[in-house]
């Protein structure tokens, strides 16, 4: 039998469930991924316009800031920058009051500035510049561990400018030099250049500050400036600078003897000379004071602290995915690529698909032409597979029976024929005279005709279950009751045969059945096992009842039927010995009948065996209900049963009928009927 439960990993509907699945899931990675890189470079395109031009306007505010001491004459800068950015720029105070604005559309500002614009603190934490603690941690140079205390080593400069100073270089305040001055220090810068290039072979060069003062880097160590070459001039301060730097190195000495700091005389370029020895923790509160002491001389030179916002024009959605043609043709790809893939899903399952139902087209067209050999030659174990195995179970049911039909037939013309040749043959010879027509003549055509009207009679039975025209009258019957009766039907056969009849029946056992019909199917089974049990043998007839079913088995001690004939016992006229008459062995038609009167009732009947040891048929009947009484004497029950009707392939449907007495008296038909019913061949029991 083919099963219908498909497990899910191999369902079709799964399969088609994941194709679906997959290309929706590819569609909308697709249509992610594409949404996701254009946003991503919409957005990388608009942020990089506006921190670009963030960077820029915050350079030239910062250049405006460190020159101007107030943001009055900003307008005109700012007015030229968002012109120039096609950004709204709008500077405001600390406090978030608007000093410049761009525009005058008055539009509410985002929450977070842009940048802040503050020259003597331009760390973005707002932070200062490191404190002697912070450079102490730092190890020495040489590998020392002597934390705050590293030797720095010596040079033209005792320390020099405040590299990564937080404040701006461009805020120079009362340090910037005029004209006259910048020109003089640049010819100090190229003599002093021109010395050092000549007496040290270094590379030397000549850089300009904020301030305007020239200044001589030298690439490399060199260990001594030569005394030819006039440092000291070079590095004088020009008049404009000696105030603002004694107020520089008065602020500063002022700050380091607050810290326990050396003292210091600054230079022109705000590097130092000091007596005590330099060190890194030293050179650390030199640094903070001199920052401190820059930030006091200019604070009254620029520009107060500000806020720096750079937003839109006009604050509207940016649309990232526009129907521009390069985008057009990204969508037109990435929509073939989807369909291309969608299709070769759908090509391969629709081949896996296809195959195997023109597999079975084709067998169920060569079936339909005839061929009753056709199959489906599908090795699947999906939906489509178990519909391949039912047609093919269907297909091989249906050879079968054809088989069964045809060998049906012969076998019915068979035990037709020969009972009715001797009939003619008997008349004919009484007709011309050659037998006598007297008793003996009469006793053999009766008992042919007794043999031909059994065999109708069988086949009668059976078609009228097949039709669903045979009806039971289901009633309380006692098993032993029913046993005793058959086994006293064929107590003479068996005592000819030399077998022992045994009833095991229990008292106490009722079924709901028609009586008539069970000592039918009993004697048949009695019938087979005395005729195939040999002298000295016993048939036993037992009954168990488990879970409301009553089993009634018949259990020989003859020949026994090979394992390989048990499922073709209660076919239709087949035979284990095809040479066995009808004498030896019946129609081959009762266990036939068996197995569909037992059906009738609901119920089952199965055979196992044993070659030479013998065989046992089990009958199983539905159990009568515990609340009707009987009679054991009279056989009569009280209480209602319906009638039973038999439908087609055995199920049986309740039709009206009326309780009554199980019916008394003798067997019909139970002697001379069992000789002529049907066994299977000798091997049967």
């Amino acid at each position: 039998m083919v099963s219908s439960a498909v497990p899910l990993r191999r369902s079709l509907v799964l399969r088609l469930f994941a194709l679906v699945a997959v290309v929706a899931l590819c569609s909308v990675l697709a249509t992610a991924w594409l949404t996701a890189q254009v946003t991503i470079a919409g957005l990388r395109e608009t942020q990089g316009d506006v921190l670009e031009a963030s960077d820029r306007v915050a350079d030239a505010l910062s250049e405006y800031a460190s020159t101007h001491s107030d943001w009055s004459g900003a307008q005109p800068l700012v007015q030229r920058l968002a012109e120039g950015t096609g950004q709204r720029i709008t500077v405001t105070d600390v406090q978030g009051t608007v000093l410049v604005d761009s525009t005058t559309s008055g539009a509410p500002l985002p929450d977070r500035p842009s940048a802040r614009i503050d020259v003597l603190n331009t760390y973005p934490t707002g932070g200062e510049t490191p404190t002697a603690a912070t450079d102490a941690a730092t190890p020495c140079p040489d590998g020392t561990t002597d934390q705050g205390q590293c030797a720095v080593s010596g040079g033209p400069y005792a320390a020099g400018p405040p590299d990564g100073s937080p404040i701006d270089p461009r805020a120079t305040g009362p340090l910037a030099l005029n004209a006259a001055e910048r020109e003089t220090s640049r010819r100090r810068a190229d003599r002093l250049a021109a010395c050092l290039r000549a007496t040290t072979r270094s590379d030397v060069q000549v850089e300009t500050t904020a301030t305007g003062r020239s200044v001589v880097r030298i690439s490399g160590a060199v260990p001594a400036v030569p005394t030819s070459c006039d440092l000291t001039r070079a590095a004088a301060p020009l008049p404009s600078e000696i105030g603002p730097l004694a107020l520089l190195n008065s602020a500063t000495n002022a700050c380091t003897r607050r810290q326990d700091g050396p003292k210091v005389d600054l230079t022109p370029d705000l590097g130092w000379t000091q007596r005590l020895p330099r060190t890194t923790a030293s050179d650390a509160v030199v640094q903070t004071c001199l920052t401190d002491a820059r930030r006091e001389l200019l604070t009254a030179h620029v520009a107060p602290p500000a806020l720096l916002f750079v937003t839109r024009p006009r604050q509207q959605a940016a649309v990232f995915l526009d129907l521009s043609t390069g985008n057009w043709w990204r969508i037109l790809g990435l929509s073939t690529l989807v369909l291309v893939i969608s299709l070769g899903f759908a090509a391969v399952a629709g081949r896996q698909l296809v195959g195997p139902l023109a597999a079975l087209t084709t067998a169920v067209r060569q079936m339909r032409g005839g061929d009753l050999s056709a199959r489906a030659e599908v090795r699947r174990r999906d939906e489509v597979g178990g519909l391949a195995a039912a047609f093919n179970a269907m297909a091989e049911s249906r050879e079968r029976d054809e088989m069964l039909r045809k060998a049906m037939v012969a076998d019915v013309a068979h035990e037709l024929r020969n009972p009715l040749s001797t009939i003619r043959g008997a008349l004919e010879g009484a007709q011309d005279g050659l037998l006598d027509t007297d008793s003996q003549l009469v006793d053999s055509l009766l008992e042919e005709t007794l043999l031909l009207q059994h065999v109708v009679e069988d086949l009668r039975d059976l078609a009228a279950a097949d039709a669903g025209d045979l009806r039971l009258t289901i009633r309380p019957l006692p098993v032993a009751a029913v046993v005793d009766q058959v086994l006293a039907a064929h107590a003479q056969d068996a005592a000819d045969g030399g077998v022992r009849l045994v009833n095991e029946v229990a008292a106490s056992l009722v079924v709901a059945a028609d009586g008539l019909r069970v000592r039918q199917l009993l004697g048949n089974l009695v019938t087979n096992a005395v005729r195939h049990t040999p002298p000295g043998g016993s048939v036993r007839v037992s009954a168990t009842l488990t879970d409301g079913w009553v089993t009634v088995d018949v259990r020989d001690t003859g020949e026994g039927i090979p394992a390989s004939q048990l499922p073709h016992v209660f076919d239709r006229f087949w035979r284990a010995d095809p040479s066995r008459t009808r004498a030896s062995g019946g129609s081959g038609l009762g266990l036939a009948i068996v197995r569909q009167l037992t059906e009738a009732h609901g119920g089952s009947v199965a055979v196992t065996s044993t070659v030479s040891e013998g065989s046992t048929f089990s009958v199983r009947l539905p159990v009568a209900d515990t609340n009707v009484d009987l009679d054991r004497t009279s056989g009569a029950g009280r209480g209602t049963y319906p009638v039973m009707r038999v439908e087609s392939r055995g199920r049986a449907a309740e039709a009206p009928g009326a309780g009554g007495a199980l019916p008394a008296g003798p067997t019909p038909q139970v002697g001379p009927r069992c000789r002529s019913a049907p066994a299977q061949a000798r091997t049967l029991s």
